[in-house]
C-alpha cells in the first residue's frame, strides 16, 4: 500500500507550491502548500473515503483505516486555509481531524506514538509499527494547533512523539544508523533498511517546527545529524535521469512524485539550510520532469525490472 497514492498518479496539470519557509517560532501554513492535491482527497481516487465528521480513511484491502498521515496531511491544507480566511467551518474541520489523531494516538508519561494496525506488505512489516513520517507531520499539525488554541497538552504531545523517535530499538523503534554512522528517520521501519527519502525528510520538517517553537538542543542536534545524512546520501537517490523512491528497493518515482515531492521538498531544504546540494539536485530533477523524461521513465519502469532478475541471475551463477 501507498502511504499517500494520489502521488503517484501521472496526472501532470497539479503543482505543489511551497507554504511557509521560515525559522521564526510562528509557523504559519506547512512547508509545501497542499491544497492543490485537496482535489484527489474530495473525488476519494485512492479508494478512501471520509467519515461523517470529515476525517479521511483509506481503503487497506477490503477495510478502511485510519492513517495518520492521512490525517495530517489534510490537516496541512485546511490549516493553510484557516491562515487565510480564520473561519469557523475550517477550524470545526481541523479540530475534528486532531480529535481523531488523539483518539488513535498512544500517549504515556514520556512518549507519544501513532501505531499502524495494519501488515505493510511492501516492507513486510507487521503491526503494530510506527512511522518517523507519521510522527514527524504529527508534531508539525499538533504544534500548528497549538499555535491557534494554546492547549499546552498539544505542545507536550508532540515533544512526546520527539521523544519516541529518538529510541533507536530495532523492533519498534523508527531511528537507524547505517553502516556509515549516519542516523536515518524510517518512514517504514522495515528489516533491512528501507531508508525512504521522502518520508525521511518530512520527519525532518517535524523536527524543524519542534526547534522553531521549542529551541530544545536534543531537537536541534538530530536536525544536524540529519541535514548530514541527507547531505552524504543524496546522490544515492539519483539513478542519473531520475529519483528512486528508496535504498533498499530503488523504485524509480512518477513523474508527479518527482515534481511535487521530492523537488519542493528539496527547494525548503535549501531555503532552510542554505546547502546548495540541495539547491543542485532540486534543479536536476525539476529539469528532468519533461515529456521526454516522462516517456523514459514509463520505458523504465518496464525494463528496470527485468534488469534486475538478470543482474541476480548473474550473481547467484558466479556465487
Amino acid at each position: 500500500m501507498n502511504h499517500y497514492p494520489w502521488f503517484m498518479e501521472e496526472s501532470k496539470d497539479i503543482r505543489l507550491p511551497l507554504g511557509t519557509v521560515s525559522k521564526s517560532e510562528e509557523l504559519g501554513s506547512y512547508y509545501i502548500d497542499m491544497r492543490p492535491a485537496m482535489v484527489h482527497y474530495e473525488q476519494n481516487i485512492w479508494g478512501g473515503k471520509f467519515v461523517e465528521l470529515g476525517v479521511p480513511m483509506i481503503k487497506v484491502k477490503d477495510a478502511y483505516e485510519y492513517f495518520p498521515i492521512n490525517i495530517a496531511q489534510y490537516g496541512f491544507m485546511l490549516h493553510a486555509q484557516w491562515c487565510e480566511n480564520e473561519d469557523s467551518l475550517t477550524l470545526y474541520k481541523l479540530t475534528q481531524c486532531l480529535s481523531r489523531l488523539e483518539e488513535l494516538k498512544d500517549e504515556g508519561d514520556h512518549i507519544c506514538i501513532w501505531w499502524h494496525k495494519f501488515y505493510n506488505e511492501k516492507y513486510d512489516i507487521e503491526p503494530p509499527w510506527a512511522s518517523a513520517m507519521a510522527q514527524g507531520e504529527c508534531i508539525s499539525f499538533y504544534l500548528r494547533m497549538y499555535q491557534i488554541n494554546g492547549q499546552k497538552s498539544l505542545l507536550r504531545t508532540a515533544f512526546k512523539a520527539f521523544r519516541f523517535m529518538r529510541d533507536d530499538d530495532p523492533d519498534k523503534g523508527v531511528r537507524r544508523y547505517d553502516s556509515a554512522g549516519y542516523l536515518w528517520l524510517e518512514e517504514y521501519p522495515s528489516n533491512p533498511p528501507s531508508f525512504v527519502l521522502n518520508g525521511f525528510i518530512y520527519a525532518l520538517f517535524g523536527l524543524y517546527d519542534l526547534h522553531r517553537v521549542t529551541k530544545d538542543r536534543e531537537v536541534k542536534a538530530d536536525i544536524e545529524k540529519c541535514i548530514n545524512t541527507l547531505k552524504g546520501n543524496i546522490s544515492r537517490f539519483d539513478c542519473g535521469y531520475w529519483s528512486i523512491y528508496d535504498l533498499q528497493k530503488k523504485e524509480l518515482v512518477r513523474y508527479y512524485y518527482q515534481l511535487n515531492v521530492h523537488v519542493p521538498q528539496l527547494e525548503v531544504l535549501y531555503q532552510l539550510t542554505g546547502e546548495e546540494i540541495f539547491n543542485d539536485y532540486k534543479q536536476k530533477w525539476e529539469n528532468q520532469a519533461t515529456k521526454i523524461g516522462f516517456l523514459i521513465v514509463r520505458i523504465m519502469y518496464r525494463i528496470r525490472p527485468r534488469l534486475q532478475k538478470i543482474r541476480k541471475f548473474f550473481k547467484r551463477c558466479v556465487a
